[in-house]
């Protein structure tokens, strides 16, 4: 079975990876963090923390436990992307403002953000769909880890510096892919997938994302606010639901 020590890398490296990213920003200071961040960073976790009890459930054969908790998903996932819809609002808002940060890099990180919620939805109901082909169904599960990889690395206190077009946020998940595809040749499918989608995020960086049109489009976002902000997250939500709905219909095995 492939991806055997999958959960341990997630409890010992991933784990105190995201703490350390996020002390300053929010695990350190959480009684000052928004809602959106909340929201975000809680489902966020929830889903890393899925993850990491899948691989052992099924690593353990514990299968009657993997198949109960996996049906977790269909509330995590639609729960994480109603917090990425609020996150993406704040990033927005504070591009407006004029915030030194987002008002640099918010459509950018806007479009990143964008595209891995929209991959993690396609990549889980694919993880559904080929649940009955072991390394497809675990690659697919696993990729959407490195998909929340790059914020990670972002905000890590490295000890050294990188020109700005040699994006190591996702580079270095992006060689990890590949090295994992290499691995597992028989289901790397799923990780070439988002090697590919790694790439197009770190291209987007620099074209779309800066594009000034797509600034503007981003920069609206700031406007919805109360209950057309809560509509559209709930129906996002539901959408990313239906597509988990078809991802499940479509792996059910034949009937004779």
């Amino acid at each position: 079975m492939p991806y055997r020590h999958a959960h341990w890398a997630l409890l010992l490296l991933l784990a105190p990876m995201v703490g350390t990213a996020f002390w300053r920003d929010y695990f350190g200071n959480l009684g000052g963090a928004s809602f959106a961040f909340h929201a975000h960073g809680l489902t966020a976790i929830a889903w890393l923390t899925l993850i990491a009890v899948q691989s052992w459930s099924a690593h353990s054969k514990r299968l009657a436990l993997h198949r109960k908790t996996g049906l977790a998903l269909f509330a995590a996932v639609p729960l994480f992307v109603a917090g990425s819809v609020l996150v993406y609002h704040s990033m927005a808002v504070k591009y407006l403002a004029g915030h030194p940060f987002y008002s640099r890099f918010g459509p950018m990180l806007g479009m990143h953000d964008l595209i891995s919620t929209i991959a993690l939805v396609a990549m889980v109901a694919l993880a559904l769909k080929h649940r009955r082909r072991v390394g497809v169904h675990a690659g697919y599960m696993l990729a959407t880890v490195l998909l929340v990889l790059p914020p990670v690395i972002e905000r890590l206190p490295l000890p050294f510096s990188t020109p700005a077009y040699l994006r190591l946020s996702e580079l270095l998940p992006m060689l990890l892919a590949l090295a994992l595809a290499a691995r597992n040749r028989r289901s790397a499918e799923p990780m070439l997938v988002v090697a590919a989608l790694l790439a197009l995020q770190t291209v987007q960086f620099f074209t779309f994302g800066a594009s000034e049109g797509w600034a503007r489009a981003f920069g609206a976002a700031a406007s919805l606010n109360g209950v057309p902000l809560a509509l559209v997250a709930v129906l996002l939500a539901s959408l990313s639901l239906l597509a988990l709905r078809t991802g499940w219909t479509a792996g059910r095995r034949p009937s004779t």
